[in-house]
């Protein structure tokens, strides 16, 4: 997520201030969500190993 932070700050710097504003908002939802799904974290893990498995195989034929 840091690298989708980071790309969101350099569009922000480059945008209209209308957008700018809206892309700030953005980052801080993000933040907040972030912040959220820490106590997710293993969960979240394990989730993504799971789909990542199951992409893999598909990917493969199998």
């Amino acid at each position: 997520m840091i690298d989708l932070i980071e790309k969101l700050k350099v569009i922000a710097i480059h945008a209209q201030e209308s957008d700018k504003q809206i892309i700030i908002a953005a980052i801080d939802h993000i933040n907040e969500l972030e912040s959220k799904l820490e106590d997710y974290e293993e969960d979240f893990t394990d989730w993504k190993f799971s789909v990542e498995t199951q992409m893999g195989h598909a990917s493969d034929g199998k």
